[in-house]
């Protein structure tokens, strides 16, 4: 039976427990409030930088086609068609050679999957790398090419890895068509940085972004290619941590983004520690 200062007691615990309730409560709205205002802010102030973003990236068109009538000037010298390069699952990566920031270490990337692939280079798949600035030669390319077969272990593979230049026209063609959206700022170029992933009808199966693939990652693409699977683009979550500065010229960590999306997150976890901590104070008032 309960005495009246054991009732007494019970309902001063339920009390506090009551207040407590209600204070974190009041305490998670805010923590709730926080982040969508963070939000806002980081949205509203963004915008401008946001639609720069959009305008400079890749716009994935898995299932559609690269324009394949497209004029290519090759090693030689000679002048050929995009479809008469492509007839085998194909890696197109498209850079510019004078390139400061992304282009020389993506295809160093390239060599590097070059070696360490389950494929022959030539046989199983090709590489294509074309530069999208009009004003570069082929002696450019094939200057870049030597550097990188100088380092690789199958050189007798790096020779297929192919090297074309192209005139302003048939380059935007080809980057219209493959979703490639760059912009000249200050005599340079800002632009995506990776792969796109052909099948040997000119199909786009998949966009791996980045500057280095694993081997693993490079056969599948191509092997899902062979057969004209369409695949998920690789490194996506770079779009959200990143943002375009058109200052700098170049992609920067989105702190204000990260934090907010952190930020949610937390609240997110507090919000489930005090309902499980609501539900068991319940049970021992109880």
């Amino acid at each position: 039976m309960n005495t009246p200062g054991i009732c007494k007691k019970k309902y001063f615990i339920y009390l506090c427990i009551i207040y407590l309730d209600n204070f974190a409560m009041s305490r998670l709205k805010l923590l709730f409030i926080l982040p969508a205002w963070l939000l806002s802010i980081s949205s509203y102030s963004q915008t401008s930088l946001y639609d720069q973003q959009m305008q400079i990236g890749f716009q994935e068109k898995q299932g559609q086609f690269a324009d394949l009538d497209v004029k290519l000037i090759n090693e030689a010298g000679d002048t050929v068609l995009l479809r008469d390069i492509i007839d085998k699952p194909t890696i197109l990566n498209l850079v510019y050679f004078r390139c400061p920031g992304t282009c020389s270490p993506l295809m160093w990337g390239i060599s590097k999957f070059i070696d360490e692939v389950d494929l022959q280079l030539g046989t199983d798949y090709e590489v294509v790398t074309i530069s999208f600035d009009y004003t570069e030669r082929i002696d450019m390319g094939i200057q870049k090419k030597a550097n990188y077969l100088s380092t690789m272990k199958k050189k007798d593979s790096g020779k297929y890895w192919q090297f074309f230049v192209s005139d302003s026209s048939n380059i935007a063609r080809l980057t219209q068509s493959v979703g490639f959206h760059y912009k000249a700022i200050n005599n340079e170029f800002v632009h995506p940085t990776g792969l796109i992933a052909l099948a040997a009808d000119g199909k786009i199966t998949r966009y791996l972004r980045g500057i280095e693939f694993l081997p693993f990652e490079i056969k599948i693409t191509m092997v899902e290619a062979a057969d004209g699977k369409i695949g998920p683009s690789i490194n996506r979550v770079l779009a959200v941590c990143y943002s375009f500065d058109e200052n700098g010229n170049k992609f920067v960590f989105n702190v204000t983004r990260v934090s907010a999306i952190v930020i949610s997150f937390m609240a997110f976890v507090i919000f489930l520690f005090l309902i499980l901590t609501r539900k068991k104070n319940k049970k021992e008032v109880n």
